[in-house]
């Protein structure tokens, strides 16, 4: 009988904290906001990180000869681009506003943002055809915006 009373006693101090510890638990619970599917949007700093990033590559694996081919090169940090705003933000662009964007404006949007770096960083390595082909793109580009 001693027994049985001592373990009640030490069962009912246990109960006490433990419902107060759930107890708070619970409201916590229902006042944090869930994200289980919300992505943030990419910020500009994001989107900075990312093409500079890009642009590291591609200028390092032409200067150090790691991947000679301009094209692979370039393919690869364009699609690591692009694969980075996919996966922690869903392709959703802060500049674009609350349009998701779609896979193959990423890796547009991502392949003119690390040429723009990359030539600033490293103007050497990058082929001159290359060059003149993104300045003709920027041109044109600046014209369809004026037209808007």
């Amino acid at each position: 009988m001693g027994i049985n009373f001592r373990i009640k006693k030490i069962f009912n101090l246990i109960n006490i904290p433990l419902l107060f510890y759930l107890t708070i638990c619970e409201i916590n619970i229902f006042n944090k906001r869930l994200f289980a599917n919300a992505k943030p949007q990419a910020s500009q700093q994001d989107v900075f990180l990312y093409k500079q990033m890009g642009a590291s590559y591609l200028c390092k694996s032409l200067n150090d000869k790691i991947d000679f081919d301009f094209n692979k090169a370039l393919t690869v940090s364009t699609y690591t681009f692009a694969e980075v705003i996919f996966s922690r933000h869903g392709n959703l662009v802060q500049e674009a506003g609350s349009e998701k964007l779609t896979t193959q404006n990423v890796l547009y949007i991502g392949e003119i943002e690390i040429l723009n770096s990359a030539i600033k960083i490293c103007p050497k390595q990058i082929p001159n055809d290359i060059k003149k082909s993104f300045e003709k793109t920027l041109n044109d580009l600046k014209k369809k915006n004026k037209k808007k």
